[in-house]
């Protein structure tokens, strides 16, 4: 009874496995035949990681399949052996992130000591579901241009997706039509989402294109394991060691004196936004024991400092004219009967930003002022301070505070006489260095474990202009920065069950 109830614990775990299988982990599969189609049992299978050295083994069912499960990415050899049968070897079998390979082998009537050797260089068909999507290899995250190194931005070249600029509302990412934080993301298997805003691209824990083995993009017909939201399923798988000890030490950088002017704030004679990127770290992995323990780990850090028009991220800011904090309020006083037209057809019948030069406020050209109370299509003044009848004038409170603000630089906005504009470009810094850090260990074929652990800060200070929160004048407070720290482990051990034991079952 005893061992019957673990038979069925057994084949009660295999069956839940794959429901729990991680999303960063591959699987191979298939059939070995002779060359005359029929089914091999028994035969003894052997998958051989070509970067590590670790090995899989097992046997095919009667009905002459064999499955590898939850086993990690990258290229494996797999080989078959018979008696009565040449040995049938297949290199270069790329198994990629959550994504089913299946093989045929064929094996040939021959010695034993005798090997086929056929390399894998067609791509396999995926028949396993209907699961839309692609995997954004490693070469593609190390060699394609990044705005800021960030590997998640290649999603925005998958089909179905569609970046659009977010104006400070969502993330601007939208698949197949969804909305854009319909989306998940994990890392390992782990999910890893910001909870306010689940956005792929600017994914919380800030990865790098050095940490990042691949990721699968799903954007259709997601499977269990993948499903959560309408969007994209992003599914990250990290990088650790192999055989080989390696490493990279990398600076990035950009500068304001490689830029040109954005042609708007160029045409309103407005200051080049201020960029500077700095962005460096190191990788290193390699083995502990050979082809049984591996270890990798990054560190990256960044010093960006960037400036960003008001008018971007805030809003034009409205001020008072130096005329009106002094207490003299000015208005255009029409003649109704002979309406005043500028120089470019315009007519005057108000106050308008026309009235005066846009970079300095004085009275644009054929505009006067008022030479007497009863003169018309003028600028008359009123001094509301001096004739105050309590003879208190401008509160003084209120005149420093007013005092405390910028004079304006642009009339283009207000009304021109009495109100205008502060244009300039409120800066930003970005700070947080970030950590990985992954240890694998192969106790046999049939145990192993990882441990993988990502931590780190990533924080926007002296204003949060993405959120519409930037400084609003120089020298004030900004209206909101954001501290961002991240935190994110996985831990897996895999654990093949005997092949005799499910079939005894």
């Amino acid at each position: 009874m005893h061992s019957r109830l673990l038979r069925i614990v057994a084949v009660l775990a295999l069956a839940i496995g794959p429901l729990c299988a991680q999303t960063s982990t591959s699987e191979i599969s298939g059939t070995v035949r002779d060359s005359s189609g029929a089914v091999v049992p028994g035969a003894q299978v052997t998958l051989t990681n070509e970067s590590t050295g670790i090995v899989f083994r097992q046997q095919t069912t009667p009905a002459g399949v064999f499955d590898f499960p939850s086993i990690a990415v990258g290229q494996y050899t797999l080989q078959v052996e018979m008696k009565g049968f040449k040995t049938a070897k297949r290199t270069g079998n790329t198994l990629t992130v959550g994504t089913v390979l299946g093989v045929e082998m064929i094996l040939e009537v021959g010695q034993l000591g005798d090997t086929v050797t056929v390399e894998a260089r067609t791509e396999a068909l995926q028949t396993t579901n209907a699961a839309v999507g692609n995997v954004v290899e490693h070469k593609a995250i190390v060699e394609l241009p990044l705005n800021g190194r960030n590997p998640l931005t290649l999603l925005t070249l998958e089909p179905g997706v569609v970046q659009r600029s977010a104006g400070g509302v969502g993330s601007g990412i939208h698949v197949n039509g969804s909305r854009d934080r319909s989306h998940n993301v994990t890392i390992d298997g782990i999910e890893a989402n910001e909870s306010s805003v689940p956005n792929p691209v600017s994914n919380l824990y800030r990865l790098t294109p050095d940490n990042v083995q691949e990721y699968k993009v799903t954007t259709s017909n997601a499977t269990a394991e993948e499903g959560r939201n309408s969007g994209a399923s992003v599914s990250v798988a990290t990088r650790a060691g192999t055989n080989k000890l390696h490493g990279t030490l990398y600076y990035f950088g950009r500068n304001t004196a490689f830029n040109s002017n954005e042609f708007y704030t160029n045409a309103q004679g407005g200051i080049k936004p201020d960029i500077k990127m700095n962005q460096y770290g190191f990788e290193v992995g390699g083995p502990i024991i050979k082809n049984k323990t591996f270890f990798f780990g990054s560190w990256a850090d960044q010093k960006i400092n960037t400036t960003q028009p008001i008018d971007q991220t805030f809003g034009t800011p409205t001020l008072y004219t130096p005329s009106a904090r002094a207490g003299n309020y000015r208005y255009w006083r029409n003649d109704p009967a002979n309406a005043f037209t500028l120089p470019s057809g315009q007519r005057i019948t108000r106050n308008v930003p026309q009235l005066v030069n846009p970079q300095t406020g004085a009275l644009a050209a054929g505009v006067r002022n008022c030479a007497t109370n009863t003169d018309l299509n003028c600028v008359a003044t009123y001094n509301f301070a001096g004739d105050d009848p309590k003879k208190i004038g401008l509160d003084p409170t209120i005149a420093k505070l007013f005092g405390s603000y910028p004079t304006p630089n642009s009339y283009l906005s207000g009304d021109g006489l009495n109100t205008a504009s502060y244009l300039w470009n409120p800066p930003t810094q970005f700070r947080g260095p970030n950590y990985m850090a992954r240890i694998d260990h192969n106790f046999n074929e049939n145990n192993s474990f990882f441990f993988r652990a990502l931590w780190g800060d990533y924080n926007t200070l002296q204003g949060d202009p993405l959120n519409g929160r930037p400084q609003v004048f120089p020298n004030t407070p900004p209206l909101g920065e954001v501290y961002r720290t991240t935190r994110n482990f996985a831990a897996s051990y895999r654990r093949v069950f005997s092949p005799r034991l499910i079939n005894e079952v």
